[in-house]
């Protein structure tokens, strides 16, 4: 029995340390000027069994606000193993945006749960590469970084912060304000790394509605661009991730993946 509970335990680990997603929620996307609101860092797997998880300075490597007045340091702000994260308010109408980048973290995997984890989150590349390499048996050693974005929308005024490309490694970017949208409406993305646009890639689209989750799938065009259906109200979550044979500073990682996120409402 205690060698099967064991086990177990190791299982459950390896099954949390992958496939999950950091997002930013605040508790109201849509707030009156002057209202405040708490924003929270959880992970995930596409919205499920979210765990919330406390600021943590050491693994985060920039924290902004943008507005169209301009960009705001908010590390400055947050405070250590604090949850929720911030409190956000404006008495300033318009859309807010803010980004987060935290810091390399280190997983290994036997060879089929790292395969595994390549195909649920779309990395056959790296399943061929692998191949190429004879490293198909290898246990799976990755380092990996996360670009989390959120929008949160003060008042009636829709303003082009919402469509701002920070610059971070990977990042998606709103090629339209999605607080200007209605259910059954189309929004147009794009997405980057590098400073390239990010061609043929997989996005997953995921949406809460109560307690219903559903994830569309599409696929990036030679710019970088997509478009995802917006029809249902509630969470949007926007995410993809690239990985690449690892560049610098490898001792403990033959590969890196940069995994991006982009959270927002919708009535």
């Amino acid at each position: 029995m205690k060698k099967f509970a064991a086990v177990l335990l190791t299982c459950l680990i390896v099954s949390n340390a992958f496939g999950h997603e950091y997002w930013l929620e605040p508790n109201n996307f849509w707030l009156r000027s002057g209202e405040a609101s708490g924003v929270r860092l959880f992970v995930g797997d596409a919205l499920k069994e979210p765990e919330e998880k406390p600021y943590q300075p050491g693994k985060t490597d920039a924290f902004d606000l943008i507005s169209n007045d301009g960009t705001v340091d908010l590390r400055s702000l947050a405070e250590a193993d604090k949850m929720p994260i911030l409190e956000f308010s404006s008495r300033v109408e318009g859309t807010y945006l803010l980004s987060m980048t935290r810091n390399w973290s280190y997983i290994k995997l036997d060879a089929a749960k790292f395969e595994d984890y390549l195909r649920e989150d779309a990395m056959e590349y790296i399943i061929a590469d692998r191949k190429r390499r004879g490293e198909s048996e290898k246990e799976g050693r990755e380092r990996y970084s996360r670009y989390i974005k959120s929008l949160i929308q003060v008042g009636d005024a829709k303003t082009s912060a919402a469509k701002t490309r920070v610059g971070t490694k990977i990042e998606i970017v709103p090629l339209e304000n999605p607080y200007a949208k209605k259910v059954g409406s189309d929004l147009k993305l794009q997405a980057w790394f590098n400073g390239r646009p990010l061609a043929l890639k997989t996005i997953f689209a995921d949406n809460r509605d109560g307690t219903d989750i559903k994830t569309q799938t599409v696929t990036t065009d030679e710019q970088g661009r997509f478009t995802i259906k917006l029809d249902r109200k509630g969470l949007w979550l926007v995410r993809t991730v690239h990985m690449q044979r690892c560049e610098k500073n490898c001792a403990d990682a033959d590969w890196e993946s940069f995994w991006a996120a982009l959270t927002f409402g919708l009535k």
